[in-house]
């Protein structure tokens, strides 16, 4: 015989079903956000999403960062705008649409103001990240009732992955809002046409193809949950004059065309007026010399899609949308197609099939799959027990699995094409995968329906209302069990998350061999995206004896970031963006050596990317007999002016120059791969004390590593034959 709930029952299940939990939650996640971002220091993509934005807003020009979507940098960069902030339209970058050199100069401009100014826009991004708390929490609770609404924001609230994208000022988040947003749009409008889910189904699309290319996705979506929306013979409801329903398979597709055309048209309508209804994307005023990043013609003879082509072709031609828009389109097109990517060691620009499988097992909390494992297994025997109490229960199961459709289109969806993409460079890009895990795990909430767990038969009470129908497993042990299983799990991914504060984007589990190990695995935005100068800043002066000589502290850093500006000195070695000085490269020497993970695996040394090769070696030695002389004579004016009277136009002398500095570091590098750091920062900063004797062995020695030579490479590149002559 089932107990009566007692008054503290109640009470407890009223306050589960309350606004303060929520309010809780949400709370935790936005101060472990911005307390975690306020230490760390600009990402590499956040200085191009500023720059873009501040452009938008002060120019109403679209030539830079064309392609990581308009609506989220404007969003990112309105503080900025608001200060009163300009980029340099007198800067010849900006006539060539460089937006890094554009931007460079902004961030120099703000100077020591950048922290507190960043922070400012970071706070911006906090709205859409709460919001999509918010809607994972409504969309769970939905489904399987409060506690498992609960459960779905918990994840949420202390994912690493969530808290490492969520405050950051780029297109990410704003995506993965919008997908889900627009997919509990799409769902919504497919049952029920009123004025507001028309408007909420509009600004969600607009929204998401504003944000990021891949928001198009949205289509292969939105028809797989129309076509699984035609299985149900239930009626359209349309209360926008009067009352009316629309029954039939026939009728409900007409009325759906028609709704896809006006979303269609009122998208179109929105992406036109966020580009201020011109077509061109320069401004009038400044169009005059201006230049694009690449031309057309270099985007389409790097394009390897004819019919995306084609169709971008026509786009143009006609001025269907914005020059902006589809330049943006193409230019992401293209590059989602030609980088190098990095995993385990190896690399390729063609990316691997276990690449965001891999991403996924590794940087996420395996609370989070064992959750998970709960949901399912409490769908199971909640379906099992409808069996033994009802004839009916066909039905119950399918209504779940229907409740479960805009979910898994998105899920779906997304990791068909992540799976086939060859853009394999940072966990980021599976981020709109998360929200549809969050709202599944929130199944696990079926062990602790109290109320259904005393029905003997399961009851309907209307579509969505899973948690009301039945418990799973009653007052079992096994449903005992479960829901301690589920709380322990819940603490566990908490304990963890503010255990790991404030290094969230390096965030690795045991399965990887934890954040230590993380560089070996990962890089780019999967752990080193530029975010840890500032955590640099205080760890050097917290060992002043190996920071205290300037000249033999060395760093080499993946971002865009300024190290001045964070009082950081040391001799620069290569980075992604190097200086092109043409001077002298000095010999290294020992001292203390920075490295981030990106620089240490040699995923961005150009033009000498991956591992240490039979080529590299040649091409290091023979420019090696090339510069030695020059570094010799460096200190014989004399001497010097002759070597360079004597040696090839500047240009080629230059490139030689520069090219011996990389292969120097590469080689260097090569050796440090193979022995463990003296520390790390933030995870994804090195830390090397090197001796002069263990820079000599690196650079003078047999090579630490030595792959054979590429297959199709010349015997004697370019660079070199140049060098020499």
């Amino acid at each position: 015989m089932a107990k009566r709930d007692t008054p503290h029952a109640t009470a407890r299940a009223g306050w589960l079903s309350g606004p303060v939990p929520v309010v809780l939650l949400i709370a935790c996640h936005l101060v472990l956000g911005m307390t975690a971002v306020a230490r760390k220091s600009m990402t590499f993509d956040e200085s191009a999403h500023l720059g873009g934005g501040l452009s938008y807003w002060t120019t109403n020009d679209y030539r830079l960062h064309s392609e990581n979507g308009n609506w989220s940098q404007r969003f990112g960069a309105l503080p900025l705008y608001l200060r009163g902030s300009q980029v340099s339209l007198d800067d010849p970058a900006w006539a060539t649409s460089d937006v890094w050199k554009v931007t460079e100069r902004l961030m120099a401009e703000l100077g020591r103001d950048t922290d507190g100014i960043l922070l400012r826009c970071r706070a911006m991004m906090a709205i859409p990240s709460a919001l999509l708390a918010l809607l994972v929490y409504l969309w769970s609770r939905r489904i399987f009732g409060a506690v498992g609404g609960l459960i779905s924001l918990a994840l949420y609230a202390f994912s690493p992955a969530m808290l490492a994208n969520g405050f950051l000022v780029t297109s990410d988040l704003p995506a993965t809002f919008f997908f889900t947003a627009s997919s509990a749009a799409v769902w919504a409008l497919l049952h029920r046409v009123s004025c507001l889910t028309l408007v909420a189904a509009l600004v969600s699309l607009s929204g998401l193809v504003l944000s990021k290319y891949s928001g198009l996705l949205i289509i292969p979506m939105a028809l797989a949950m129309v076509a699984v929306r035609l299985t149900r013979a239930t009626p359209l409801q349309i209360p926008l004059l009067t009352r009316h329903e629309i029954n039939g398979r026939p009728r409900q597709s007409l009325v759906f065309a028609a709704i896809a055309i006006v979303q269609f048209l009122g998208v179109v309508l929105l992406v036109w007026a966020s580009y201020g209804f011109r077509y061109s994307m320069f401004a009038p005023p400044y169009e005059e010399g201006s230049a694009y990043a690449e031309t057309w013609e270099q985007l389409e003879a790097k394009d390897q899609s004819p019919r995306l082509r084609s169709i971008v072709r026509f786009a143009r031609d006609h001025q269907l949308l914005p020059e902006p828009y589809l330049y943006g389109f193409s230019y992401a097109l293209r590059y989602s197609k030609d980088r190098v990517g990095f995993l385990n060691g190896v690399f390729s620009d063609r990316g691997w099939s276990s690449f965001f499988p891999l991403c996924l097992l590794w940087k996420t909390p395996l609370a989070l799959f064992a959750v998970l494992i709960l949901g399912v297994a409490a769908l199971v025997v909640r379906a099992r027990g409808a069996d033994q109490r009802s004839s009916d229960s066909a039905p119950a199961r399918a209504t779940i699995l229907y409740e479960l459709t805009p979910i898994a289109a998105l899920f779906g969806v997304y990791w068909i094409v992540a799976l086939s993409t060859p853009l394999n460079i940072g966990h980021r890009h599976i981020l709109p995968t998360y929200p549809p895990m969050f709202i599944f795990a929130g199944a696990a909430g079926l062990w602790f329906s109290v109320a259904a767990a005393r029905s003997t038969a399961p009851t309907a009470t209307g579509r969505g209302q899973v948690a009301s129908r039945a418990t799973p497993a009653g007052n079992s042990k096994v449903a005992t069990t479960a829901r301690g299983a589920t709380i322990a799990l819940l603490a566990v991914s908490a304990l963890e998350t503010v255990s790991f504060w404030p290094h969230y984007l390096a965030y690795f589990n045991v399965v990887a061999g934890g954040p230590k190990h993380a560089y070996r695995h990962l890089v780019d935005s999967s752990l080193d995206w530029g975010q840890d100068l500032g955590e640099l800043k205080r760890w050097l002066d917290a060992h002043p004896e190996d920071s205290r000589d300037p000249q033999r502290v060395y760093l080499s850093y993946f971002g865009t970031a300024l190290p001045a500006t964070y009082g950081i000195r040391a001799q620069e070695l290569p980075k992604y963006f190097p200086k092109q000085t043409g001077s002298i490269p000095a010999p290294l020497t020992g001292g203390l050596y920075c490295i981030s993970a990106s620089m240490l695996q040699s995923v961005y040394a150009v033009p000498y990317l991956g591992r240490w090769n039979e080529i590299f070696e040649h091409d290091y030695q023979n420019l090696r007999q090339v510069v030695t002389p020059f570094q010799r004579a460096a200190h014989d004016p004399a001497a010097l002016k002759q070597m360079f009277d004597m040696a090839p136009p500047a240009a080629i002398v230059q490139r030689g120059f520069n090219n011996y500095r990389v292969l120097c570091f590469a080689r260097l590098c090569s050796c440090l791969r193979q022995r463990e750091p003296d520390d790390q920062v933030g995870y994804s900063i090195m830390i090397y004390r090197l001796s002069d004797a263990d820079v000599a062995a690196a650079l003078d020695g047999d090579p630490c590593e030595l792959l054979p030579r590429p297959e199709g490479t010349p015997t004697e590149p370019a660079a070199t034959n140049e060098a020499r002559q």
